[in-house]
């Protein structure tokens, strides 16, 4: 009855939707006179002033496991329920100027399109999910609004944090192996130089090439009680674990 986008270069558009539109955020700006130490710190004040406190040696673990993702791509918070496992990335990436997104893992996700979209042939399609614009949108440039160009949100100059909340609801070899592989790859790559992971956006059309780029931070976590998996050592080895008492 009326046409519908089906075209490479739509689905493609659709993906790269921004998924933090320019009235919410600023541009990433660079301070290079700030101390780490310093910077830590005044994290570390800042979240006691929220009204949760961490144990110093939690928060440098964590800050830790995050500097060192170039060889364990994955944190892992664990623990019992109510112990600030959730709360920690969160207000890590709030008072330290990080660019946060939390996704709820599913019981039912059993592959990568339940976490990243896929395409919807009823509607002829891409239903691309909130990460993978989140995804697309950290490896783009910024390009400032004028008269002549809407510009664009882009954080490639931004740290950004991808929260998987309750990461073994369901298995994370099924709708997260293909990151851990292409993760890994990173190891032997220098500079701007990262791997790719291929989204598929349908049938006979070239997938969309995801670039996994240095900027953007994986967390899990992940409670241990009777509704939840097993991490296998696929996982283990490529991730770092934190336990919380």
């Amino acid at each position: 009855a009326y046409e519908r986008p089906s075209e490479v270069a739509a689905r493609y558009k659709e993906i790269e939707l921004p998924y933090i539109t320019s009235d919410k955020i600023t541009r990433p700006q660079r301070d290079d006179g700030l101390d780490e130490l310093t910077w830590l710190t005044a994290l570390e004040k800042a979240c006691d002033n929220y009204g949760l406190h961490f144990h110093p040696r939690i928060l440098k673990a964590f800050h830790t496991a995050l500097k060192t993702a170039e060889w364990s791509p994955l944190t892992i918070l664990a623990g019992v329920s109510g112990t600030g496992k959730s709360e920690l990335p969160r207000l890590y990436s709030h008072f330290g100027g990080l660019m946060f997104e939390p996704i709820s893992v599913q019981p039912n996700w059993d592959c990568q399109e339940s976490m990243l979209g896929f395409f919807n042939s009823i509607d002829n399609k891409f239903d691309a999910q909130p990460l993978l614009q989140f995804l697309a949108q950290s490896q783009k440039r910024w390009v400032q609004k004028t008269d002549d160009d809407e510009g664009y949100p882009g954080l490639q100059d931004a740290v950004c944090l991808v929260l998987l909340d309750e990461m073994n609801l369901a298995h994370p070899e099924l709708y997260f192996a293909e990151f851990l592989s292409k993760l890994e790859l990173r190891r032997g790559m220098k500079g701007t130089d990262v791997p790719k992971l291929p989204v598929k956006i349908g049938a006979g059309m070239p997938p969309y090439q995801l670039p996994l780029g240095r900027n953007v931070l994986w967390v899990g976590t992940m409670n241990q009680d009777e509704t939840t998996k097993a991490l296998s050592d696929k996982v283990l080895d490529r991730s770092i674990i934190i336990y919380f008492p």
